[in-house]
Parts: C-alpha cells; structure tokens; sequence
C-alpha cells in the first residue's frame, strides 16, 4: 500500500511533532465528543458495570477535583469518569479534565487516545492554567507507584495516600471541592505479568509501569467476574487558602482518606469483596520497596 520511502518520512515526521506539537502542555484537544459520548457506555455495559453516586447532584456552578482510586494496572476505572448514561446523568451539567503523566504523550497510540480524552499534563503549572480557565479537573493521585501495586492475587489493597497530598493543596488554593470515589474489580480486571527486574530498573526513573497485561484468550479485553463497579463519594468541601495551612491540609486529606476506606469497608460485600478483604494506606517510597 505504500514504499518504505514513504513510511520512514511518516516515522520520522511523527516523532518530529511529538516535541513540536505539545498540546498536552496546553489547551489538549476537544474531547467531549469522546468522554461523553456513547462508546464509553459500551465499555461500561461490557464490564456490566455497575456506578453509585452518593449524595444529590453536584452543583454544575461549582469547582471540583476528582480523586480515583486505585490506578490499577491499565486504568479501567478511567471509564466511569465519561459516557452518556453514567457521567452525564450522576453529574448534570459538570466536565472535567484529565491530568495524566507526562509519558504519555510520548507514546504512539497512547498519546492520540489520551488527548482525545481530554489529558492534559499533570503538572501543576499545566493543570492551575486549565483550573483558570474555568475547567474541573480530574487525577488519580496514587499514580504510577500506586499502580505498580495491583495484585489480583492479595488481600489487600494499597493506595498512595498518606503522602500524596499535592492534589488537596491544589484544590485548596483553588477553591475546589474534592469528590474522591473507589473503583470495585479494578484489580481483578487483567492479569499482571512483572518485566525482567533490569528493565524495572530502567523503566521506574521515566516514570513508566514496569508491568504487562494479559486479558481474555490473546486480548487486552478484560475478565468479567466480579462485575467493575464505581462509587463516587460525597463532596468534601473546601475552603480556599493561599498559603495554604499545613495543618487544614492535613485535615482535609483525612478527610479524603476516610472517605476512601469507608467506600470500600461499605461496599466491597456487595461488589464481590470476600470479608477478610482489606484496604490499607501507604506512602510513595513504601510503594517503591514493595514493587521491588
């Protein structure tokens, strides 16, 4: 269908606008069309998932960052934060923009996708400049260190938290509410293949998962059973601050964490959670040491 010729001159000029064309430090691209359109549904209806929003409806006027937790291996749970018949019907009226690892955007394929999703970079400078222009934003705080943690196979499991308090701060200088939420049957969706440890050791300083995927028979589709499940908690209401109190921003990520572990102590019976489930709180160099 096309020469070598022509297929070296459309390698070399994708990766000359991978360094030139940087939207993900931006504006990114439009993406309503995508992340509240139906295809999301699809995703959702596949998994037979199931979306609880506790509380009344937000109010559309309001300012919100949204905290997901776990990250999981490939970020299903990114699923729910879209599509016709789950978001715009929980939330009436709000959209949010996706902040996501820099990486990213590196990636071909993975770069297209997450900016017709509405990434953006997760930097703070980045992510301050879209709260300016009057967008919500939406994080999944434990990150890469967080998602080098899923084990299908354990009884536990761990969140990023206890020092992961850059996005509170964020949402506390900006007047932000945060409305943090847990996603049931993340960690069961595929099974995790740990790489060589000498290609952990050279992926971990970019900042990018040292872990593969396997799903149903040679797919990436994911396993069915528990059903995925979201429950997004009530807002936690925020007063803006600048400087902000480091004691009132110890406050409110407890508040954040209590919210958290009391979604998944409340529900994980009825998503397919055996009772000596656990849910625990670790720190990023925790993580680090455990991943190793």
């Amino acid at each position: 269908m096309c020469s070598w010729t022509q297929l070296w001159c459309f390698s070399f000029l994708y990766t000359v606008q991978l360094f030139v064309h940087r939207p993900h430090l931006g504006k990114g691209w439009p993406f309503h069309w995508l992340l509240y359109g139906p295809l999301v549904d699809y995703v959702l209806a596949y998994h037979d998932a199931t979306v609880i929003r506790e509380g009344p409806a937000p109010d559309p006027k309001g300012r919100y960052l949204f905290a997901m937790y776990p990250h999981g291996v490939y970020g299903v749970c990114r699923a729910f934060s879209g599509g016709v018949g789950c978001w715009q019907a929980l939330f009436p009226g709000i959209a949010a923009r996706w902040g996501s690892f820099g990486a990213a955007f590196f990636l071909p394929g993975i770069r297209e996708m997450s900016l017709f999703s509405g990434c953006i970079d997760a930097s703070k400078p980045v992510l301050e400049r879209a709260i300016n222009r009057g967008e919500n934003v939406m994080l999944l705080p434990g990150g890469i260190d967080e998602m080098n943690l899923t084990d299908g196979e354990s009884k536990e499991t761990k969140l990023v938290m206890t020092d992961r308090k850059g996005f509170v701060k964020l949402s506390i200088e900006n007047g932000m509410d945060i409305i943090p939420g847990f996603c049931f049957g993340e960690k069961w969706i595929h099974h995790t293949i740990r790489l060589p440890h000498f290609i952990q050791r050279i992926l971990r300083p970019l900042r990018m998962s040292d872990t593969l995927l396997r799903g149903r028979g040679i797919t990436l589709m994911g396993f069915l059973d528990p059903p995925l499940a979201y429950v997004w908690g009530e807002p936690i209401k925020v007063r803006q601050q600048k400087p902000v109190d480091d004691k009132y921003l110890d406050e409110v990520h407890q508040k954040v964490a209590e919210s958290v572990v009391s979604i998944f102590k409340r529900y994980k019976a009825r998503f397919g959670y055996a009772e000596d489930e656990t849910i625990s709180l670790v720190s990023a160099a925790d993580a680090k040491r455990k991943a190793r």
